[in-house]
């Protein structure tokens, strides 16, 4: 009878093992990974044994990002949210911002015409910033779908201007306006544009029909407001100018752009082009008048 020397593996577990992160705490752990020695205090559960913090740091390195819903699908809706906030904390805490974004056509007339760009970016206070972020949290992934961020960002830009333009033209010239509103009315403009093009149907001619709607809903606040502020009673302030001049120049340049990967309606760029000429004469004559 022979006695045989015990195996390599044999040999390895009655090796004693050092943790590689803690050299002198002995161990029988290894990573499942790199098979290093480690102990209790940095071995890391996984679905398959243990890994070491190495192995762990380098798997999330290589693992995909996780985006949330409207970063992967509306990312301009998403980067107007983040910077309309901004300019908000902006407001709060340096003097003059406001006065100086803020919409004012004696100002406007007189060169500052930056003014016609940043009356978006500016808000009269937490609730009128909440109330549009809300709307455009709703309507602009919508919106962004269909038409693609660069399309998005255009309509959204030139119907905040068209918002502007009007305010300029057919407000008190100290009457000062603030407000994402114009630019956000001209998304929903730009939605109903591709819903009449789709107007055959029956799920578009629906979503019209709501759209109609919600308009109605809204210029009937705005026009409320209006005659209570003629008679004296203090409500929320709306311009309803801003709000029908974004929604005609965002329903225009949609029909004139046409959404992504659509087809585009023949009419839709002269259509486009007329309706910016008329604003920007609008906006010719109004300078010219104020300073007469």
């Amino acid at each position: 009878m022979s006695i045989e020397a015990p195996d390599a593996q044999a040999r390895e577990r009655d090796e004693e093992l050092f943790c590689y992160g803690h050299p002198k705490t002995p161990t029988r752990l290894r990573c499942s990974r790199c098979e290093r020695p480690i102990c209790g205090r940095c071995a890391i559960p996984a679905s398959v044994g243990q890994h070491c913090p190495e192995c762990v740091a380098e798997a999330r390195k290589s693992a995909p990002k996780v985006r949330t819903v409207l970063a992967a699908t509306a990312p301009a809706t998403r980067a107007i949210l983040i910077v309309t906030g901004a300019v908000f904390l902006g407001q709060l805490f340096i003097p003059g911002l406001t006065g100086r974004f803020q919409a004012l056509p004696i100002a406007m007339a007189n060169g500052e015409w930056w003014r016609f760009v940043t009356p978006m970016l500016v808000h009269g206070g937490a609730f009128h910033l909440l109330m549009n972020g809300y709307v455009l949290f709703i309507i602009g992934p919508a919106v962004e779908q269909r038409y693609g961020a660069a399309r998005f960002i255009s309509i959204y830009l030139a119907a905040g201007i068209g918002g502007s333009i009007a305010s300029f033209a057919f407000n008190h010239p100290l009457q000062p306006s603030v407000g994402a509103s114009g630019a956000i009315l001209g998304l929903i403009g730009a939605l109903m544009a591709d819903l009449y093009r789709r107007k055959d149907s029956p799920n578009a001619k629906m979503q019209l029909a709501g759209m109609w709607r919600w308009l109605a809903f809204i210029f009937g606040i705005g026009i409320a407001s209006q005659v209570l502020g003629e008679l004296g009673v203090r409500f929320i302030l709306i311009d309803n100018y801003a709000h029908a001049g974004g929604l005609i120049l965002g329903a225009a340049v949609g029909f004139g752009l046409g959404t992504a990967g659509g087809r585009r309606s023949s009419w839709g760029p002269p259509v486009a082009s007329t309706v910016v000429i008329l604003f920007v004469g609008l906006a010719i004559y109004r300078i010219a008048e104020l300073s007469a």
